[in-house]
């Protein structure tokens, strides 16, 4: 367990950070890997202190080895094998340099990657 919280944590370590953002900045790919992350207000934003739901989308991903971490998410349920819903209440306290940071959690092969989304908020 120990061993996974370091490889986590080095990982966000090493996390590229986009600086622009839009909408193909909700899509993140990795060789034959796809997360796509939409919402339904169909923004490339959130909005501050509404409750937003949007759909996390994978293309060979391991629906069940794949985890999302951020303030103000709730995991809403699984729409089949290859995504599943959520809904995010973004406030002051969850943002940095006024933004909301999403991180999601995924294995290629056996290798434990991250990839972090940097969404805008208004």
């Amino acid at each position: 367990m120990k061993k996974a919280i370091l490889i986590i944590n080095m990982l966000f370590l090493v996390t590229f950070f986009s600086k622009a953002q839009n909408n193909d900045d909700l899509i993140f790919k990795d060789g034959n890997q796809t997360i796509k992350i939409e919402f339904e207000t169909k923004q490339p934003y959130l909005e501050l202190n509404k409750n937003t739901k949007f759909i996390v989308s994978v293309e060979n991903i391991e629906l069940q080895k794949t985890s999302i971490i951020g303030r103000g998410i709730r995991i809403l349920g699984s729409n089949n094998k290859t995504g599943f819903e959520c809904s995010v209440l973004v406030d002051e306290n969850g943002l940095e340099n006024g933004k909301f940071k999403m991180r999601l959690i995924y294995y290629n092969k056996d290798e434990l990657k991250t990839h972090i989304f940097i969404i805008p908020v208004k």
